[in-house]
């Protein structure tokens, strides 16, 4: 709704009441320009199709929005508990008869923060309540934000690699770690940790969002917030798949428009140096057309 855009691009007042436009001038929020412009061109509608793919919430035939409990509970069991293991005191020493354990062996401290939360969510739960609290499958999809996916989401969004270097390793994870149990929800999920994550990172809550709404790029995330309901489907989709399907949408969109979806042996090269270009797109483009055969080749 219109008071959480405005809250998270504003913030609240003394009274924790959203800040409108009409009352950022007497907040003295700086830079207010960046915020408004947030605020006007963010792009609402695929944050919140981010969290209905996460299932954090549900909508109906109307439209009608309603909190997934269970789901958001397991959304706040994460954030309580993910960084944890950067405190050197907490990590685990690996067990005899849990060796090897990604890349560690019997007796060796576990020094990843990542992977020492996983090996404790997968063995010793009980040593972390509020995720031994959740539902099973709860479970399964923050142990799964653990995993070390290996993905560069830069690489996608800019087209900058092929679909092996991209997803291959993601995707095994999913098929021999996760044994194919993870949906797009799940996929989803890391990708709102992801979010949640990099915002609180420099935390301002009187303040709104200020890392995304002053300190990030807008373009650049909503090319991110745009990609993201792509790479939920690698749990059902190939690589080249996936990737032929995220290139021939970011074509279709792109502003102006470069007209129907590019065919023939260099389509896949054309798509690749639009995402890539970005702004400079159009005179890329143009200078590829105007290469020789060869040089095409």
């Amino acid at each position: 709704g219109s008071d959480g855009k405005d809250g998270f691009s504003f913030g609240v007042d003394q009274d924790w009441k959203p800040i409108t436009r009409t009352g950022v001038d007497g907040a003295s929020l700086y830079p207010k320009e960046n915020r408004i412009k947030f605020r006007d061109q963010g792009n609402w509608d695929h944050f919140q199709r981010l969290i209905l793919n996460a299932k954090l919430m549900t909508q109906d035939r109307w439209g009608r929005l309603k909190v997934n409990e269970k789901r958001v509970a397991a959304l706040l069991a994460l954030t309580a508990v993910h960084d944890i293991m950067k405190m050197e005191m907490l990590l685990p020493e690996l067990q005899g008869e849990h060796g090897p354990f990604h890349g560690y062996n019997a007796g060796d401290i576990i020094g990843d923060h990542d992977v020492a939360l996983a090996y404790v969510m997968e063995f010793f739960p009980s040593l972390l309540p509020s995720f031994q609290g959740l539902d099973k499958e709860e479970q399964a999809s923050v142990h799964f934000t653990q995993c070390n996916l290996h993905f560069n989401h830069g690489w996608f969004v800019q087209a900058e690699a092929p679909p092996g270097a991209i997803f291959t390793h993601f995707r095994n994870v999913l098929i021999r770690d996760c044994k194919g149990a993870m949906g797009p929800h799940d996929v989803a999920l890391y990708f709102v940790h992801w979010l949640t994550d990099l915002a609180g990172a420099e935390p301002t809550p009187l303040g709104g969002c200020e890392k995304f709404t002053i300190k990030f790029p807008l373009p650049v995330l909503n090319s991110f917030l745009r990609s993201f309901e792509f790479v939920e489907k690698i749990t059902t989709l190939t690589e080249t798949e996936v990737m032929e399907e995220y290139l021939k949408v970011r074509w279709l969109e792109s502003i102006p428009s470069k007209g129907p979806v590019p065919s023939g042996d260099s389509a896949i090269t054309k798509m690749r140096l639009l995402c890539m270009a970005q702004m400079n797109a159009d005179k890329v483009l143009k200078g590829f057309d105007e290469l020789g055969q060869e040089d095409v080749e």
